[in-house]
């Protein structure tokens, strides 16, 4: 699997590509996800501590049975159940969360109540009646307020222990790609690189290359190897053609030289016999012979002892 490393190269860039994209959109998402949490409890937190100092109010006023004061905590009552109300706007709190926070935290009712009071008779029942519904719906708010803030700061770690364990399993199978391009392509690059600096390759056997290199390099070793072989072949194709060269040239310097000695002892033989036949032209044009002869002849050998040397 995964023979090319091409193809590896290809899938570590994808790997590291997705990461990067998963890192945004969980980093936007834990952003989302830590700011409802936090705007959660504060609302929460200002609900709870909101509803216990309206508590600490009507209890005064129910005590001193001053009725009237209870009748300008109404609107605070209100505002504060429309604080609650906001609380099921969000999707973090499951929904059997707030059917249960609408049956037990009932703020209107609790209204109701104190525009009852004035009228109500006896106004001390009325009065322990509305003190047991505070203690209620204030219970009740201590719980849900500990119930959600448990529910929501499970559900923040949840969402990172995903964002872990996904961003682990793409680390690992990122290291596990790496740790294939590295035996199919980096590995067997070294290993060539070792041997075009060895002193002591054997060029005829060629280079080699481990079986578990990368197809590309498997045939970049082959086409060198081939390469290689060619170039043999060709300098053995020559070799006979510089013998046959050689050996030609040997053979025309041999037989001029011949030529030219036999010109050359002809040449002296009719200098030195004496004849009073020979004007002294003929003599210095025969001299010219001989001098002309012995110049060609030594530029022969010269020739020949060049060719020699080269090969």
């Amino acid at each position: 699997m995964f023979k090319s490393v091409n193809s590896l190269l290809y899938l570590s860039f994808l790997i590291v590509g997705l990461s990067l994209f998963l890192v945004i959109i969980l980093g936007v998402r834990q952003y989302r996800v830590n700011a409802q949490y936090t705007e959660i409890s504060s609302l929460s937190e200002r609900t709870l501590f909101g509803f216990s100092t309206m508590r600490e109010q009507m209890t005064e006023a129910l005590i001193s049975a001053n009725y009237g004061e209870l009748k300008a905590i109404i609107p605070d009552l209100e505002q504060l159940n429309t604080l609650v109300s906001k609380l099921y706007d969000y999707q973090m709190i499951p929904a059997q969360y707030k059917l249960a926070m609408a049956d037990t935290i009932d703020l209107s009712s609790l209204v109701i109540g104190l525009r009852r009071l004035e009228a109500a008779e006896p106004k001390k029942a009325a009065a322990l009646e509305l003190q047991r519904e505070m203690r209620r719906i204030g219970e009740n708010l201590i719980k849900v307020d500990r119930i959600i803030t448990a529910h929501i700061r499970d559900s923040v770690i949840g969402f990172q222990l995903s964002v872990i364990g996904t961003m682990g399993i793409l680390i690992s199978c990122a290291s596990f790609v790496l740790i294939a391009l590295y035996r199919r392509g980096v590995r067997p690059l070294l290993d060539l690189s070792r041997q075009v600096e060895a002193d002591d390759v054997d060029l005829d056997q060629g280079f080699s290359c481990p079986p578990e290199a990368g197809r590309e390099l498997q045939g970049l070793v082959v086409s060198v190897n081939r390469m290689l072989a060619e170039r043999r072949s060709s300098g053995q194709g020559k070799a006979p053609h510089v013998g046959a060269d050689h050996d030609l040239l040997s053979e025309t310097v041999n037989e001029t030289t011949n030529n030219l000695n036999a010109v050359i002892n002809y040449a002296q033989l009719l200098l030195e016999s004496g004849s009073e036949e020979l004007s002294a032209e003929q003599r210095e044009m025969i001299g010219r012979i001989v001098a002309s002869g012995e110049r060609i002849g030594e530029q022969w050998q010269r020739i020949s002892r060049e060719f020699n040397h080269q090969d």
